[in-house]
């Protein structure tokens, strides 16, 4: 009975320094993922593709900057031409 425990006992110090083991790995591990996500990022904002998306929008808000000044332009000169109330003139 004396060896039964005995072996038991050592099958659990032998569980329990590879489980110390393996959470020692794990934890090297999540650093390692996580080294590897933030170059992933950083990969990805230094990509053409971003970049092209940057010049794309830089592009799209010189379009719309020009447009809302065509239509204040436009508001303007309207506003000069048809006054709200007509009896001020």
């Amino acid at each position: 009975m004396h060896t039964k425990i005995k072996k038991l006992e050592e099958l659990v110090d032998a569980s329990v320094l590879l489980i110390k083991k393996l959470e020692e790995e794990n934890s090297v591990l999540k650093q390692q993922v996580g080294a590897l996500a933030a170059d992933r990022v950083k990969l990805m904002k230094n990509s053409p593709g971003s970049r092209e998306l940057a010049e794309f929008k830089s592009r799209i808000k010189k379009k719309l900057s020009r447009v809302s000044a065509r239509i204040d332009r436009a508001i303007t000169s309207q506003d000069a031409l048809f006054p709200e109330d007509p009896d001020a003139e």
